[in-house]
């Protein structure tokens, strides 16, 4: 394709990306905080970070230091207080040949008790500069990063004005975070010399690459990692109708991985990898920010949930890897565990028909046919191959499943354990 034509299809992008960005089709705020995050601020947020001019954000480099300057400048803006070292913003690290920088800012509490803890809310505002480490694309040529992670970044901003605007009772500290690309250096660093106490962390929640929702998907992984969190996602999730792939681990290549380490309960939001990710081509036009702006009001509530609630989730082990069934490091649970391949949803059914049956797997061994029809799981409405996937990228080894379906006329039940 020749760079004419790519500029007029990117051009066509961002005329649609800009009619998007002010409708804000999402559920009505559930307050003042809420309200304040809007799909144009996200737009704003992000066209200053992903922008020729900073070169790609390479931690460590003077574009990422114009960030965090972006991002600190932000906090004093919003009254949000200095959660650094010595009574400052900053939070100083360093990698071979570079002083890197996380920024750090704190809402406090409104209850006398529950301000003493914390829920985290972080993302990554590096990238990988010019390319030359880490690209998938051509090296030597600026990588923008506009979905991976100036949307993450661009939401944390945004639910950081919400907060600052409607306090939650537990106090929100908000990390961003230098050389996650490096290899989570900066979520690393702070976790080994944390700026608050780690055993007063009741959560972390990571915005990583939430700029490209298609079809109304979301990803969330850590389901597992805190009692609570599948239930109180997916009720939260009802008014946006978000097409949801849940995973249980709290692995991943991103810097929810570091809170998980530390044993605190985390929550990974991301839409998925794409063509772009690590190239020079993702940019701004291409992020859908009306979804964008629906996932971080989503986050939103999540996360004010589980700072205004009077427990704790508690923490709880799954070491996989949480990434979705379509990414190059995910898994596809629906053929390797329950052993099928699935057809289109079927709106006469409301269901999940089966094409074809493998012959290893719990369908086989539960004589699952091909042309059955999965309704429910669990009591879930199998309305999408991710909703199945959910599922069983919730359960663990030992634990069972509940399906109903339909073979004809037939309304069938049967119980499946996961091995």
């Amino acid at each position: 394709m020749t760079r004419t034509a790519c500029f007029i299809l990117l051009l066509a992008a961002s005329l649609a990306s800009q009619d998007q960005r002010p409708t804000d089709d999402a559920p009505r705020p559930i307050d003042d905080g809420e309200k304040s995050i809007l799909a144009k601020d996200l737009h704003k947020h992000i066209s200053f970070l992903a922008s020729d001019e900073m070169k790609g954000r390479d931690a460590g480099s003077p574009e990422a230091e114009k960030a965090a300057r972006y991002i600190r400048e932000r906090m004093e803006e919003l009254g949000v207080k200095p959660a650094g070292n010595d009574k400052g913003y900053e939070h100083k690290f360093s990698i071979p040949g570079r002083i890197c920088r996380n920024v750090c800012g704190l809402v406090t509490g409104t209850s006398s008790t529950l301000k003493k803890e914390y829920v985290v809310l972080g993302a990554h505002f590096d990238h990988v500069g010019m390319g030359m480490r880490g690209s998938r694309g051509r090296s030597g040529e600026i990588h923008n990063g506009a979905d991976d992670n100036a949307s993450g970044t661009s939401s944390l901003l945004e639910l950081m004005e919400a907060f600052a605007k409607k306090p939650a009772k537990r106090s929100i500290l908000f990390l961003f975070f230098s050389a996650e690309e490096k290899g989570l250096l900066g979520s690393k660093a702070w976790c080994q010399r944390p700026t608050r106490p780690l055993g007063r962390i009741a959560a972390m929640l990571n915005m990583d690459m939430v700029g490209r929702s298609k079809d109304n998907y979301l990803f969330i992984g850590g389901i597992n990692t805190g009692l609570g969190f599948e239930k109180l996602i997916r009720k939260e999730n009802d008014p946006f109708g978000f097409n949801l792939e849940l995973h249980g681990g709290g692995k991943a290549p991103s810097d929810n991985a570091s809170f998980y380490a530390k044993d605190v309960p985390v929550l990974f939001f991301f839409t998925a990898e794409h063509d772009e990710y690590h190239t020079q081509d993702d940019d701004v036009v291409l992020i859908n920010t009306t979804d964008q702006a629906r996932i971080t009001r989503l986050a939103y509530r999540v996360a004010r949930k589980v700072a205004d609630s009077s427990k704790r989730p508690k923490f709880k082990k799954d070491d996989r890897n949480a990434m979705p069934a379509a990414s190059e490091r995910g898994i596809d649970h629906v053929r390797r565990t329950l052993g099928v391949r699935l057809g289109p949803y079927d709106e006469k059914t409301k269901g999940m028909p089966i094409a074809s049956v493998l012959t290893r797997g719990l369908a086989a061994r539960a004589r699952l046919k091909e042309g059955d029809i999965i309704l429910t799981l669990d009591d879930h409405e199998a309305k999408s191959k991710e909703a199945v996937q959910s599922v069983f990228a919730i359960k663990r080894k030992g634990q069972r499943i509940r399906l109903k379906l339909r073979r004809g006329s037939r309304a069938l039940k049967t119980t499946l354990v996961v091995k």
